[in-house]
């Protein structure tokens, strides 16, 4: 089969040398790591953490037959894995996987677009996630890892990303200057990770002889088979690569790249897991071009020493601009190392948000919307054969994370694309009531308890903040939170306020560093000190008030952390006081009678 020889290369084998790499983040002095001797209540919420959708491994054991008998199997595995431990050995049973290629997208006949996923053994997926919490508390506690990666970190995300990428962006817009990007492509990069320069980064950061030991015997001696419409291959040696789909191969990758920004001198960068972006702000293009190419040929030459492999035709160069450029000053000039060009774009997919070159989110939403009412014309084709709690799941499950996701990014877009979004989301809501096309909006979310866009873009947005200052999300946004400090603020130390910058033009508004502390502020008193008491931790309940649509329309929400209950004061009571409160002041008694009577009635309906 062409997938197996594809996926399964062996290159030649080297013996085992560790020696720490000047590149890499040395560990703190006194600081080193050795695997903790397993518990059985450790297994245990391993072993609950496992899906009961995941397929079988190479052993044929799904995992919610491991569920049904953890209370048996628990302290029989402790003993399995502290052995492992204790004698720096893997049974080969334990290093076969069974790889499923993906396909990602374009012509089925080229094999680079599949993306292998690999599925082992559930035992090992157990042993695994046993080994990742020590694995990252031990980097997190040290702060190890770069805070250029917001890979498969807790609070990092593809959100965080795009937000310390656009607030750079929308600042340097704020100064007038224009910035350059750089999105690379490194194709099978979890296939083609060295094992040997990886046992050399984790003796960088701390690890212990033991530790390299036993890593060095779960990485030889692996097999792997591919399975591809229901045929299965045999089982070949490969030397290797680290299994993409398992718990611990992402943190691998994440150390195997953490000295890679270390390259950029000139520029920023930022990574999530290998979706790398090299980007600078200049005022003038050949300043750009100097800063981007000096640092992508450092970044280029420390791809080829650690053995990766850069994928010309999907690496690409764009340039963020809101001012009037020259003719032939609005792309980039870039060459890869053999003098080849890298092409440059004007619209480019980020994390699965599309940008163009002034950040304006028109061809995310356009995108987005079209992909939407194309699923629905065909969901609508069958209407009839779903009842409403079955319409209402394939909305909330199938089609409202599309409109969810990053919305807090694109919040930021045009009047006439918000429009369009409020448009489809109407429609969704016409689908799961099955209501007429002239049916007002107002009538849809009262029927559905559902927010309209706006208030729940808002809601995600404020939420976001509160979370950025009280838990420990990444540095490069918890920074721009800064306590404002004062007399009145000292007299009233429940009270939370932020610092606000200073912007130079109406661009700069919407970057994290300002809009995020000046639309916090901008809410009521009770509801800081109200939130800033009631927070728990991760595993507590939220309790807040935030202001919605208008200056006399306030939502009362009670967030469930975990459950994503939403509880809805009563809207239109709070209207009618306020009107009534207005009508008081009528002069007229006939008029605030009649105006009286209207109002009740439309509270009413």
């Amino acid at each position: 089969m062409p997938l197996v020889c594809f996926f399964s290369q062996i290159p030649l084998v080297q013996p085992p040398v560790f020696h720490a790499d000047p590149c890499v983040n040395s560990q703190p002095c006194g600081t080193s790591f050795k695997f903790r001797q397993v518990r059985s209540t450790d297994v245990q919420q391993a072993i609950n953490k496992l899906s009961n959708s995941s397929g079988p491994g190479p052993d044929g054991l799904e995992g919610k037959f491991i569920k049904l008998a953890s209370h048996v199997l628990a302290p029989l595995l402790a003993v399995l894995f502290n052995m492992s431990f204790d004698t720096c050995g893997v049974p080969l049973a334990w290093k076969c996987t069974k790889v499923i290629p993906l396909h990602k997208g374009g012509d089925l006949q080229i094999l680079n677009n599949y993306r292998p996923i690999s599925i082992i053994n559930s035992v090992v997926k157990v042993f695994e996630k046993i080994i990742f919490n020590q694995l990252s508390d031990y980097l997190s506690v040290n702060n190890l890892l770069t805070q250029c990666q917001s890979g498969f970190r807790k609070y990092f995300s593809t959100t965080t990303a795009l937000l310390k990428f656009s607030n750079d962006i929308f600042s340097s817009f704020d100064d007038n200057l224009c910035t350059g990007a750089i999105f690379l492509d490194l194709s099978k990069v979890f296939d083609l990770v060295d094992h040997y320069l990886l046992l050399d980064k984790l003796h960088a950061i701390g690890l212990s002889r033991s530790s390299l030991l036993w890593f060095n015997c779960f990485f030889h001696h692996r097999r792997q088979g591919v399975s591809y419409r229901g045929c299965q291959s045999d089982y070949t040696g490969i030397v290797k690569g680290i299994p993409q789909g398992s718990s611990l191969g992402p943190l691998l990758f994440s150390i195997f790249v953490n000295d890679m920004p270390l390259c950029c001198t000139d520029c920023n960068i930022h990574l999530y897991a290998d979706d790398t972006v090299i980007y600078c702000s200049k005022p003038t293009i050949s300043g750009i071009n100097l800063s981007l190419q000096h640092d992508f040929n450092s970044v280029q030459q420390w791809l080829l020493a650690n053995k990766l492999l850069l994928n010309k035709s999907k690496s690409y160069s764009l340039l963020f601009h809101r001012k009037a450029l020259d003719i032939g000053e609005n792309n980039l000039n870039l060459c890869f190392l053999d003098s080849s060009p890298l092409e440059s774009t004007e619209t480019f997919k980020y994390l699965g948000v599309w940008l163009e070159t002034d950040l304006s989110f028109k061809t995310h939403v356009q995108v987005m919307t079209n992909k939407l009412n194309s699923r629905l014309k065909i969901l609508y084709q069958s209407v009839n054969c779903f009842n409403f709690l079955v319409r209402k799941r394939i909305v909330l499950q199938l089609l409202m994370p599309i409109l969810d996701y990053a919305d807090i990014i694109y919040q930021n877009t045009t009047a006439s694309c918000l429009h369009s979004i409020d448009v489809v989301y109407n429609s969704l809501c016409r689908f799961v009531l099955c209501c007429p096309f002239r049916t007002h909006h107002c009538v849809l979310y009262r029927h559905l308890s559902w927010f309209a866009p706006s208030a729940m873009r808002q809601y995600h947005w404020l939420q976001f903040i509160f979370k950025s200052y009280y838990l420990n999300y990444p540095v490069y946004l918890k920074q721009h939170l800064v306590l404002y400090n004062s007399l009145y603020s000292l007299r009233h130390n429940d009270q939370i306020f932020f610092v606000v910058p200073r912007v130079k033009r109406q661009v700069g508004k919407y970057a994290f560093c300002f809009k995020a502390p000046y639309d916090w502020n901008k809410l009521p008193f009770s509801i800081h000190s109200l939130t800033s008491q009631s927070f728990e931790g991760p595993s507590g309940n939220i309790f807040g008030t935030f202001v919605f649509v208008s200056s006399f329309v306030c939502l009362t929400l009670d967030l469930e952390f975990i459950g994503h209950v939403f509880i809805i004061s009563h809207l239109y009571v709070l209207i009618f006081i306020y009107l009534l409160l207005l009508l008081l002041l009528l002069s007229s008694s006939s008029m605030f009678l009649f105006v009286f009577l209207l109002v009740l009635d439309l509270v009413q309906c």
